[in-house]
């Protein structure tokens, strides 16, 4: 028997519930972390055979959080977790590895090989990464987690294992954009972490957004691969790092469009007091 439960959250994931848990059923229970959909997942979750939870509310959005992992071991009887999302799929050689890891008791805490495809381009993917999205449920801590974090781990340097990059193991990470959608959702990705960043003390500084931005230039440069489809991903990414700094430093000046309001109408003010 398996040591693993494979968790999914998810939200309106009717278009992709399916395929998550198909690619995990048959290796063990696979929990369903909702966060409120009000479309056909849960129906389809439960047809499929998968346990359907309800998340706990919470006041981090984009934020992995000790509340979750905490409902979440109160619900399995395994010791191991997947934690995963409705557009990533694992090829099966991945799954069987992961099956293993769960019965060993050597490595505490494992990051996954991941492929990540943008903008429908299946012929090349735009970048490769590690994701610690495999690890024992006594070994991960959440509390003060934030955006891009993925807590603190509990255990020795020795207990974490990451697994060579190869095409054959690597989750493949289906991210459905399109230029609504991205401008959309990464605007609201990029309102939480320039708050949660503000609210940790952490300054705007011009050499902290060109430097974040380079950054992802360089993370998506195998977008490259198809060229004019290539430049566009890469500078989208970059443009979310400049909203996210934009907004740090809104919230360090106080900036709302009220405030501009304001500012604009004395300035209007002074100039109609010549007519």
């Amino acid at each position: 028997m398996n040591n693993i439960t494979f968790v999914i959250f998810t939200y309106n994931e009717e278009k992709r519930i399916e395929y998550a848990i198909r690619n995990f059923k048959k290796f063990g229970t696979v929990l369903i972390m909702d966060g409120g959909s009000d479309d056909n997942t849960e129906k389809i979750a439960k047809e499929f055979g998968a346990t359907f939870l309800r998340r706990p509310l919470s006041v981090k959005p984009f934020t992995e959080t000790q509340e979750n992992l905490e409902f979440i071991k109160a619900h399995i009887s395994t010791e191991w977790i997947y934690w995963g999302y409705c557009d990533n799929i694992a090829p099966k050689k991945l799954v069987q590895k992961m099956c293993k890891l769960s019965k060993q008791e050597k490595y505490k805490k494992v990051y996954l090989p991941m492929y990540t495809y943008l903008w429908g381009n299946i012929t090349h993917h735009a970048q490769e990464s590690h994701i610690p999205a495999l690890f024992h449920k006594d070994y991960i801590d959440f509390s003060n987690n934030y955006i891009h974090g993925f807590g603190k781990f509990l255990g020795s340097e020795d207990e974490v294992l990451k697994l060579p990059m190869e095409e054959k193991s690597a989750i493949r990470h289906f991210s459905t954009y399109n230029e609504s959608k991205f401008v959309g959702g990464y605007m609201r990705y990029a309102e939480e972490e320039a708050k949660q960043k503000f609210e940790r003390k952490e300054k705007f500084r011009i050499s902290k957004l060109f430097a974040a931005m380079l950054r992802y230039l360089w993370i998506y440069r195998r977008a490259l691969s198809k060229p004019k489809l290539g430049v566009l991903i890469m500078l989208n990414m970059a443009f979310g790092r400049l909203m996210t700094y934009t907004r740090l430093y809104e919230l360090e000046n106080e900036i709302t469009i009220d405030s501009i309001e304001k500012r604009y109408s004395k300035e209007k003010e002074e100039i109609l007091k010549t007519f």
